[in-house]
């Protein structure tokens, strides 16, 4: 009884559908904060629990934000700190919904105790919003007072704050989702492709018929020349393959192609196109071969143009495989200079050999796709890159940029894929797209066995289903995984049996929406933690569903109803993936109406089948 209670008072809580994959909930609880807020700078114990008498008032803007520096009356030091308070009246006790960001750190108290804290690894996000954290409070009856800590970032004092629904806010309070297999959106981005390509050795080692069945869409062969089985040291790296920068680049004989061609027949027989990184794997030795600067960059462009005929128009005893993406090197931008392990010399003179290269092999290939530069970070080297790139009227080639990330929260990748996104817009990349070619769940703390230990588990798989809905959800075209190259960064894959790992099933299940073809919207009355996507080829439906927390002690099971718009679910196929079911069938309710009822565990996937 206890759950039918759960489940009907979250029906009546979520209200009716809501149309739009990005859609927002109802908000169901009236506003109770009042607008005028409360600013001071001493930091005590004791005033954490009432107000000075000196504080400084103050409003949020219309985006729930404000900098403090503004309320201060002057820009102050990274790392100060302050307090900022609201007071308000409650009629009776009641738990309560709350959404906050900052630049950088916030701790948060409700009547002296503390309901939610970012002070050991910050704001996480990357960009401030009240939607960056979202966690509820006990309010009582009467007078209540909250207070801030808000600890400075190097360049503002942003502090964000709203009230979220008690429904979005509260992670295990039962949730509605709906599905509108009527309002057809985008197509389905290829947010399953990787890094890498099968295994299929001599010991009989093999994960070919797996590779197959989740239709992975393209592999990238950047760091392919770290694996033996792959080719080794003769494999795919520009320097491996023309070995002697001395010799003629129009000469067959200069290049050693074998073992590169073996491997790239592999990606293609396990059903995958191939995604060429020109340049080097990443170099951490003390001394480097591939990551140095080439000593002359139109020859360097003249030797990349030969490998791609080779691939593409048969020269030198080669193929006819139409490779349309070439991407011009790998993080230039890490650590530039002398010992850096992907490019040794300086920006200025990367910035050159892009231009050289890009506008050469454009010229040579005009329907190819030619782009890069792989950056390790979206930020202001990437300004510096764009505005090189667009100096003088100039507008080097870049049909897609290609970028990294790791982290542990989904909603700081979908930050800097927007933030990817604006820069090229505003370089007049407008057509360029945007590629996430690197990425994986990197939790922050901890040593590196545990994070290794965590790819490979549940909570890897959850986090990479959350960052696949979110990357659907956003300005992104593409997101390649890395890696499935045998090593600690590949959760697909087991490394010494090749089975299928929590994450492969997760890639299973997004290979089923994109074969439906077309998104649906889906409204998860923006619950903190759950991310869908659905998709529907006009006949059947599907919907990935993912629950994901990065948390020490993650909540309690989340009853779930889940409807059709103006359809009934019963006879679907409902499948988990969690730490017992690997996309395995388990049995559902359903109500009255056709609504399908299951429990999701925090860090768990489902899909829905119809």
């Amino acid at each position: 009884m206890r759950y039918e209670k759960k489940l009907m008072t979250a029906a009546a809580e979520a209200g009716s559908f809501l149309s739009g994959a990005n859609a927002s909930s109802q908000e169901n609880e009236a506003s109770f904060l009042p607008k005028e807020w409360y600013f001071i700078r001493q930091i005590s114990t004791e005033n954490l629990t009432r107000i000075p008498e000196e504080s400084k008032t103050f409003t949020l803007g219309r985006d729930h934000r404000i900098d403090l520096d503004t309320v201060s009356g002057q820009a102050g030091k990274g790392g100060e700190e302050c307090i900022v308070y609201n007071t308000f009246e409650l009629e009776e006790d009641r738990e309560l919904g709350f959404g906050a960001g900052a630049d950088w750190w916030l701790e948060a108290y409700l009547n002296g105790e503390k309901i939610y804290s970012t002070m050991k690894y910050g704001n996480e996000v990357g960009s401030f919003s009240a939607d960056n954290h979202v966690f509820t409070g006990n309010g009582k009856k009467g007078k209540n007072l909250l207070a801030v800590i808000v600890r400075r970032g190097a360049t503002s004092w942003s502090f964000c704050w709203k009230e979220k629904s008690l429904l979005s806010a509260s992670p295990s309070m039962p949730v509605t989702v709906t599905a509108d297999p009527g309002k057809v959106t985008d197509r389905i981005k290829l947010m399953n492709a990787v890094n890498n390509g099968p295994i299929q050795d001599s010991g009989g080692r093999s994960n070919m018929a797996l590779w197959r069945e989740a239709a992975i869409p393209y592999a990238r062969n950047h760091d392919a020349s770290f694996y033996a089985n792959y080719g080794g040291a003769h494999t795919v790296d520009v320097h491996l393959i023309f070995p002697d920068f001395e010799k003629d680049p129009e000469d067959p004989a200069s290049y050693d192609f074998t073992l590169t061609d073996w491997y790239l027949e592999r990606i293609r027989e396990a059903g995958s196109q191939i995604f060429y990184r020109l340049g080097s794997k990443i170099e951490h030795e003390p001394k480097k071969y591939g990551t140095r600067v080439p000593p002359d960059f139109k020859k360097w462009a003249i030797i990349c143009e030969h490998i791609i005929r080779h691939y593409n128009e048969g020269w030198a005893d080669g193929f006819h495989w139409n490779i349309l993406y070439w991407e011009i090197w790998n993080e230039p931008d890490l650590r530039v200079g002398n010992g850096s392990p992907t490019w040794q010399g300086t920006e200025e003179q990367f910035f050159e050999l892009y231009r050289t290269a890009a506008t050469h092999l454009k010229r040579r290939f005009p329907d190819l796709k030619i782009g890069g530069p792989a950056v390790c970070y979206v930020g202001p080297w990437t300004r510096r890159f764009l505005a090189a790139m667009t100096a003088n009227g100039e507008r080097v080639p870049l049909d897609f940029f290609s970028w990294h990330g790791y982290s542990s929260n989904p909603l700081k990748m979908k930050s800097h894929i927007l933030l990817a996104r604006r820069l090229l817009d505003e370089a007049g990349y407008t057509e360029t797209e945007s590629i996430l070619n690197e990425w994986n769940y990197c939790p922050p703390g901890g040593s590196a066995g545990d994070k290794f230990q965590a790819i490979i588990g549940i909570r890897g798989a959850a986090y990479a289903a959350s960052v696949m809905c979110a990357g659907q959800d956003s300005p992104l075209d593409m997101l390649m995984y890395y890696d499935a190259r045998p090593s600690v960064w590949n959760g697909l894959f087991g490394f010494y049996r090749c089975e299928p790992l929590k994450t492969y099933y997760v890639f299973l299940a997004w290979s089923k929406l994109v074969k439906l073809g077309r998104q649906i919207p889906v409204d998860t009355q923006e619950k903190t933690g759950l991310f869908a996507v659905g998709a529907t080829d006009g006949k059947k439906t599907g919907v990935l569903i993912c629950r994901y927390f990065d948390r020490e002690n993650p909540p309690d099971e989340l009853p779930v109803t889940f409807k059709l718009k103006d359809g009934d679910l019963r006879g679907a196929k409902l499948y988990l993936i969690d730490e017992t079911h690997d996309l395995a069938e388990i049995p559902y309710e359903t109500d009255p109406d056709g609504g399908l009822r299951f429990t999701m565990k925090a860090d768990a996937i489902a899909y829905l089948e119809k």
